[in-house]
């Protein structure tokens, strides 16, 4: 992956740390922000499960569209000279939108069954909600973008599942940095700040750092290789 002259198929591998580390940071921020503010007033209310669902699904859907506009505007721009670089941005950006959706409507139906919206929900529900959506967020990102890479890499059948393993381990280290750390540890946050911006934002910092690290070196040595190829075949 080269943000220098075409051909170079090198990793800037401190671009691509920060570049996503800023992503997630400042998605995690807004989308904190907005989510929280457009759940509380539903708080505690909500009791129908139909209505949960669709308040989950928008709410959330618009939260994870943002991580999906943060993350694949940075990504391209550090594969901006690639050629996978074309389609990345809109595949990342549908990717995470559907996640989003999906999401929203494991929160909702767990939200609906237990009478409640929001971090009042019981540990059960709320685990059930965390595997399916960490499983809709690691996969469906990784396989738009793999239909992009497929395109200019010959073998990516991996690249979903190594995006899962990025971000189960990004956000998993971020919120049990967060929850634990700064919740059981050192009494800065409360439970109930689950989800807010101010709390999204410190597990952003960690969940693109460890993303990062683990999915940067595999894109890079699979767009090298790439590279390397097409310039063998531009010589012969």
């Amino acid at each position: 992956m080269s943000v220098g002259p075409a051909g170079h198929g090198r990793l800037a591998l401190g671009q691509w740390v920060l570049a996503n580390v800023l992503a997630f940071t400042a998605a995690g921020a807004l989308g904190g922000t907005l989510l929280r503010s457009l759940q509380q007033r539903y708080y505690t209310v909500v009791k129908s499960m139909g209505r949960a669902v669709l308040i989950d699904m928008w709410t959330v859907g618009l939260a994870c569209t943002i991580f999906g506009v943060f993350l694949g505007a940075a990504q391209w721009w550090v594969i901006r000279r690639q050629s996978a670089a074309t389609w990345w941005l809109p595949a990342t950006v549908l990717g995470w939108v559907l996640s989003g959706v999906g999401t929203g409507v494991l929160s909702g139906v767990a939200g609906g069954s237990l009478s409640t919206i929001g971090p009042a929900s019981v540990p059960l529900g709320v685990y059930i909600v965390a595997v399916g959506a960490g499983v809709l967020v690691g996969l469906l990102p990784g396989t738009f973008q793999w239909l992009v890479l497929r395109r200019n890499v010959e073998s990516a059948t991996w690249w979903p599942g190594l995006t899962l393993l990025g971000l189960a381990a990004g956000f998993g280290a971020g919120f049990v940095v967060v929850r634990f750390g700064l919740v059981d540890v050192v009494p800065v946050f409360r439970d109930t700040d689950f989800p807010s911006g101010k709390v999204l934002t410190l597990v952003g910092v960690v969940a693109g750092a460890v993303y990062a690290v683990i999915i940067g070196p595999a894109l890079a040595r699979a767009l090298g290789r790439q590279q390397a190829e097409a310039k063998a075949a531009q010589s012969v």
